[in-house]
């Protein structure tokens, strides 16, 4: 049985909000990121109401297909309240290597999201090195996602068994 929500539902997920940092309904806008292009609707918002650490007032985003080729299991976690801001992430699944699906259980229904909605990113970092390129992801404070209602969290977990800088093979 499987608990959660699949990457492609995920993509589908919409949320309406009033203040999605300018974009029109129904009309898809084409924004350029560090990353490339990437389209955005407001019909596709994902609200995440205390913002994200750090960024408090940032409280708009889509999840975007990742613009480059090489990084196509990853998505892109776009700011729609300031198009400057985005981030590189992991979609996962409850059983995923990285995070326990009990604590990742455990932390969902803290917040408040049913098992079934459940759906997680991990930010994830690239660092260059002259001989060498690495990528980890934020396994500490995961994204959690209430497919459902369209809401989300940055969910820190208050333990070192969990790390920030968790690598990962590309």
């Amino acid at each position: 049985m499987m608990v959660g929500v699949s990457v492609s539902q995920l993509e589908k997920m919409v949320f309406l909000d009033k203040n999605s940092g300018g974009l029109e309904p129904g009309i898809p806008e084409v924004v350029d990121t560090r990353f490339g292009k990437v389209t955005l609707q407001r019909e596709k918002i994902v609200a995440f109401p205390r913002g994200l650490l750090g960024m408090p007032e940032k409280k708009n985003f889509q999840i975007a297909e990742f613009p480059s080729e090489k990084l196509r299991r990853f998505k892109l976690l776009q700011c729609c309240d300031d198009y400057a801001l985005s981030f590189i992430t992991l979609p996962v699944g409850l059983e995923n290597g990285i995070i326990a699906a009990e604590d990742l259980l455990r932390a969902s229904n803290e917040l408040g999201i049913k098992a079934d909605n459940l759906a997680v990113l991990l930010i994830a970092s690239v660092h260059r090195a002259p001989d060498k390129v690495t990528i980890s992801v934020n396994a500490r404070a995961p994204l959690l996602i209430d497919a459902s209602l369209r809401l989300a969290a940055q969910y820190v977990f208050q333990t070192d068994k969990y790390k920030v800088q968790h690598y990962i093979t590309a």
